[in-house]
């Protein structure tokens, strides 16, 4: 499977070599969604699709993760009207789709290990979709309903996994953006799960804050940022049936990054980031560390049609809420077991390209190479003689983001 992988990634660099020029990260052009409101669509209906189609394929073999595949897509289909030069509705219905599944979960979920609602016998999946875009000046915006989340977010690989981009429901409550030469924040409330009276489960929702300071523009020759995220997941509630305590875990980052926009004939920029990541958890009984932290650096290149990447990790006692697997001290594929200090190096190489307005197609490739980190059990604390069974794991995925209006009247 590996000799696959090298040769199929051979001849995709030989395919799209010579091609257009590479626009950004995979993240930030092919997973994320402009929230500006364009005045001039004042009095528009349309009717507009957003669907994002993958295949990607995660060879998995340590420790750290069981292997998967995800072969699917998620469409949403939805009205979208402008009332207003400042306000944008929309509303329509989301669904996901999993080639060869037979069931979903009724509610709302984050991953795919189990289901976040009783109920997992319905054929297809299919939540609404509501969201009004209100901009008060052209600085700020207040999203009620579903916001705009995963990758909009900007958070770093060790508190937000990609991957959600793909399987999890929009994420639904209230937004503040703010946007103006020296600040980019982002502030969220994402209600997962609701309850009535005397309901026997708890009610959750996950809280978040994501601010970018920029010490000059960002198309400087030389541009300085300062990155500053919080993300907290809440379990709790006071009208439940029941005496479960409340529990809420949280991540947080912060660090500093430099972007050299070099604009030459094969080199387009370089970027540098390094954060400091925390985990705190004060009151849960989940995992056996109630704090930890962990040092993130990270390298970009552009090089004509490609951004590579390669980011180093190191952590004591860190646990990622959403962050993936590999950025954690905890095993989610062998129950109870944790690692002594991880340290992994993460490799990347990214494709995204225009096929043209409202069509966008990407390539991505990633490895995962752990260092060190001895397996113990959270339970006895005794040592496994071995960490990861393998140190590689590898992925590679397919995507394709259409996003079509048409206009259907114009009031």
């Amino acid at each position: 499977m590996r000799n696959i992988y090298f040769s199929f990634l051979c001849i995709t660099i030989l395919i799209i070599s010579g091609r257009q020029r590479i626009y950004a990260q995979l993240n930030e052009k092919l997973f994320s969604t402009d929230y500006q409101i364009d005045s001039l669509s004042k009095g528009n209906l349309n009717i507009e699709i957003d669907n994002l189609s993958f295949f990607k394929n995660n060879e998995f073999i340590s420790t750290v993760q069981k292997g998967y595949t995800l072969p699917g897509f998620w469409l949403q289909a939805k009205a979208t009207y402008y009332p207003l030069s400042t306000l944008k509705i929309e509303a329509g219905v989301h669904s996901i789709w999993f080639w060869g599944a037979t069931r979903y979960p009724a509610f709302a979920y984050k991953d795919l290990s189990t289901w976040a609602g009783p109920d997992s016998s319905n054929i297809v999946h299919i939540v609404p979709f509501f969201r009004a875009n209100i901009s008060l000046s052209k600085n700020l915006n207040i999203i009620l309903g579903n916001i705009y989340g995963g990758s909009n977010h900007r958070l770093i690989e060790p508190l937000y996994n990609p991957e959600l981009n793909l399987s999890s429901d929009p994420e639904s409550g209230l937004q503040i953006l703010y946007k103006n030469k020296w600040l980019d924040f982002d502030t969220w409330i994402d209600w997962v799960t609701f309850i009535y009276n005397l309901d026997t489960h708890q009610e959750a929702f996950i809280a978040g804050a994501s601010a970018r300071f920029k010490l000059n523009a960002p198309d400087s020759r030389f541009h300085v940022y300062f990155p500053l995220q919080w993300l907290s997941h809440h379990i709790g509630g006071e009208i439940e049936a029941g005496d479960s305590r409340g529990q809420t875990a949280t991540n947080y980052a912060g660090g500093t990054g430099a972007m050299w926009n070099i604009k030459g004939r094969y080199l387009k920029n370089i970027n540098a980031e390094f954060d400091y990541a925390g985990y705190y958890y004060p009151k849960g009984e989940t995992f056996r560390h109630r704090n930890g932290r962990g040092f993130y650096s990270k390298l970009a290149v552009q090089i004509n049609d490609f951004n590579i990447s390669t980011s180093y990790w190191a952590c004591k006692d860190f646990v990622s809420i959403f962050g993936s697997p590999f950025y954690s001290t905890v095993s989610t594929k062998i129950d109870n077991m944790m690692y002594d200090r991880p340290t992994m190096l993460h490799f990347g190489v990214d494709y995204v390209r225009s096929l043209g307005k409202g069509f966008t197609f990407g390539i991505n490739a990633e490895a995962y190479y752990s260092l060190s980190g001895r397996m113990y059990s959270s339970e006895t604390g005794i040592y496994e003689p071995s960490a990861f069974g393998s140190n590689s794991n590898y992925s590679m995925g397919i995507y394709l983001r259409v996003t079509p209006s048409f206009l259907i009247k114009r009031y």
